[in-house]
C-alpha cells in the first residue's frame, strides 16, 4: 500500500521507449519464440490465443455498465479443512456481460473466493487444461514454500493435475497476525502476466480476530476483485490498448452499481488483481476508513480520501453511506509527471445511496498493534537494486535477470534483516516478497511510521525504500520480485533461501 507521502515525481528527460513498449517487447519475444528456450516455445504456442490479433489497433467492444453488484461465489471450509478443485482453462467466460474467450478458473473470472480460518488446512487440486504450463501462488500467505505448498518452482504441465496443501498457522503461533485478505494466481515464470491478466485470479480470506471486533463483525461485506483489461468485438483480449481504453472490471462486471443506505457502514475488501496497473482509488463524497493493508490489520483506523494500490496489493476499508445520491468509485488520474506510467481517470463502479437514513455505527477506536521493527536489533543489512536497460530491453535486479537455479540472497531462519531497495529506473516497481511480510521504515531517505506490515509496496521511480522483516518459521527457497508481472516474466525477480544453519557474512 502506498502511503500518502508517495507521490508521482517529475523525471528527467529520457529517450527510452514507454513501459507499454517494454511490455509489448516482452510479449513479442514470447509469442514470436525469439527467446529460443524450449519452455518459452511451449508458452508461445498456448499464449497466441488470448490476445486479439489486431492488438492495439483493435476497437474495444462497448461493454454494458450499471448492472447490480454481484459478489464472487464463496467456498467455505468445514471441520478444519477447505478442499477445492480448480481447473485452469482457456475458453468461454463472461466479463461485463459479454461472452469472452480468455483464461479462467472453472469457467469464471475471477475464480471462486476461498474462505477458511487460521489453523485450518487448504487443499487445492489444480488441473491444468491449458496448452502451456501453469501453477499456483497464494499471494501473501505465511506458509511453507516447499513441497506442494506455496512452491512457485513447481510447474504443472498441460493435462497434469497437482494437489496443493497449505497448513495455515494459527494466529500467534509465529508471532505474526495470520488471518487476513490474500489472493491466489499463477506464478509460472515467463507467462505469469498473460495468465493473470487473462483472468486467472481469485480471493482468499482467512478469518480471525479482526472479524470479531464489535464494530466490524456484523457489518455487510463487499468483496471487489479489480482486474484491468479490454476486449475486442470477438471477445479476445486486446494486448496493451491505450490507457484511456482500459476497463477496470469488478468481479467480472463493468462499472456495477453498489447499493448502500444513508448512514449504513459497509466493509469493503478490495484487491488490485491487475498484472500491471496502479489504481488510485477514491469514492466521491466519502472517505475510505482503512482497517487493513494486504493481510494485516492497521494499528488504528486510517481515514483517507484516496488510496494508491499497486498491482497485487489489497486493502480493507469501512464505507459510511452518504446522503441519497449516486457517487463515483474510480481510479483517479495518477503519475502525470512520469514519463512511462501516467494513467487517466478511470471509472470502476457507482455507489447508490438510497432509502431512509439509519444511525451510523462508530468506527473502531483501536484495531491491533503490530511488532514495530524500527528499534529491533538487525542481524544483517542488504542493498538490492532494481534497474532497466534498453537494446535489448531488460529489467534487472542487481544487474542480473532471474535464474531459478541461482540463490541471490541466503538468510538465516529467525533472522531480522533490513533491506534497502533502490530503483534506478524511471518506472515505479511494486516490490513483493513471498512467505514473510515486512515493515516499511523509510521512503526516499525520510523515516516512515508504518500503519501495519505488508507484503507488497511500490518503490518510487528513481527512488528507494527501506524495509525490515523477520524470516520466521519456514526454511526453503522462494522469491522476491516486481509485481508488474511483465517485469517479473522478463526477469526482475530473485531467489532467497532461508536456512536453519549459520549464514556467512
Amino acid at each position: 500500500m502506498a502511503p500518502d507521502s508517495f507521490t508521482a515525481r517529475s523525471q528527467p528527460a529520457n529517450p527510452r521507449s514507454s513501459t507499454d513498449r517494454a511490455r509489448r517487447l516482452n510479449r513479442r519475444r514470447m509469442l514470436g519464440g525469439a527467446v529460443g528456450a524450449a519452455g518459452l516455445a511451449v508458452l508461445s504456442q498456448g499464449s497466441r490465443k488470448v490476445w486479439s490479433a489486431a492488438t492495439q489497433s483493435a476497437t474495444p467492444v462497448a461493454v454494458p455498465t450499471g448492472a447490480s453488484f454481484v459478489d464472487p461465489p464463496v467456498l467455505r471450509g468445514t471441520d478444519g479443512r477447505l478442499d477445492v478443485a480448480l481447473e485452469a482453462r482457456f475458453g468461454p467466460a463472461s466479463m461485463g456481460g459479454q461472452a469472452v474467450t480468455t483464461y479462467n478458473f472453472n469457467g469464471a473470472v475471477p475464480g471462486p473466493v476461498l474462505r477458511l480460518r487460521a489453523g485450518e488446512t487448504l487443499g487445492v487440486t489444480l488441473s491444468n487444461q491449458l496448452e502451456e504450463p501453469t501453477n499456483l501462488h497464494t499471494h501473501g500467505l505465511h506458509v511453507s514454500p516447499a513441497g506442494n505448498s506455496d512452491n512457485i518452482f513447481l510447474h504443472i504441465a498441460p493435462g497434469e493435475t497437482v494437489a496443493y496443501e497449505y497448513d495455515i498457522p494459527r494466529d500467534g503461533t509465529s508471532g505474526l497476525y495470520i488471518p487476513g485478505f490474500y489472493w491466489y494466481h499463477p506464478h509460472i515464470h515467463g507467462n505469469s502476466a498473460e495468465q493473470v491478466e487473462g483472468g486467472l485470479a481469485g480471493a482468499l480470506i482467512v478469518e480471525g480476530e479482526l472479524d470479531q471486533l464489535p464494530e466490524i463483525r456484523d457489518l455487510p461485506e463487499r468483496l471487489l476483485v479489480l482486474q484491468a483489461t479490454q476486449f475486442d468485438e470477438t471477445g479476445a483480449v486486446i494486448a496493451f490498448p491505450p490507457m484511456e481504453q482500459i476497463g477496470i472490471f469488478v468481479n467480472g462486471q463493468s462499472q456495477p452499481e453498489m447499493a448502500i443506505t444513508p448512514g449504513e457502514t459497509q466493509r469493503w475488501r478490495i484487491l488490485n488483481a491487475s498484472s500491471f496497473m496502479f489504481m488510485n482509488l477514491a469514492l466521491d463524497g466519502h472517505q475510505m476508513h482503512q482497517i487493513a493493508s494486504d493481510a494485516n490489520p492497521l494499528r488504528e483506523v486510517w481515514s483517507r480520501d484516496q488510496i494508491l494500490l499497486s498491482a497485487g496489493e489489497r486493502i480493507e476499508v469501512l464505507i459510511q453511506g452518504g446522503d441519497e445520491g449516486e457517487y463515483a468509485f474510480r481510479s483517479l488520474a495518477w503519475g502525470a509527471d512520469l514519463e512511462f506510467q501516467a494513467q487517466p481517470d478511470l471509472p470502476i463502479a457507482t455507489l447508490v445511496s438510497t432509502g431512509p437514513p439509519v444511525p451510523t455505527n462508530p468506527l473502531p477506536a483501536t484495531l491491533f498493534p503490530f511488532e514495530d521493527l524500527r528499534e529491533a536489533a538487525i542481524d544483517r543489512r542488504r542493498e538490492i537494486t532494481f534497474s532497466e536497460v534498453m537494446s535489448p530491453f531488460e529489467v534487472l535486479i542487481d544487474g542480473r535477470t532471474f535464474d531459478a537455479d541461482r540463490v541471490d540472497q541466503t538468510v538465516q531462519l529467525g533472522a531480522t534483516e533490513e533491506w534497502r531497495l533502490r530503483n534506478t529506473s524511471p518506472d515505479w516497481h511494486p516490490f513483493h516478497i513471498h512467505v514473510n511480510d515486512f515493515q516499511l521504515v523509510e521512503i526516499n531517505g525520510e523515516p516512515f511510521a508504518a500503519h501495519s506490515w505488508e507484503d507488497t509496496t511500490p518503490i518510487p521511480a528513481m527512488g528507494e525504500i527501506v524495509i525490515r522483516t523477520r524470516f520466521l518459521d519456514f526454511p526453503g527457497k522462494f522469491v522476491y520480485h516486481c509485481h508488474i508481472l511483465d517485469h517479473e516474466d522478463q526477469g526482475m525477480m530473485g531467489v532467497v533461501e532461508v536456512v536453519a544453519g549459520s549464514v556467512p557474512a
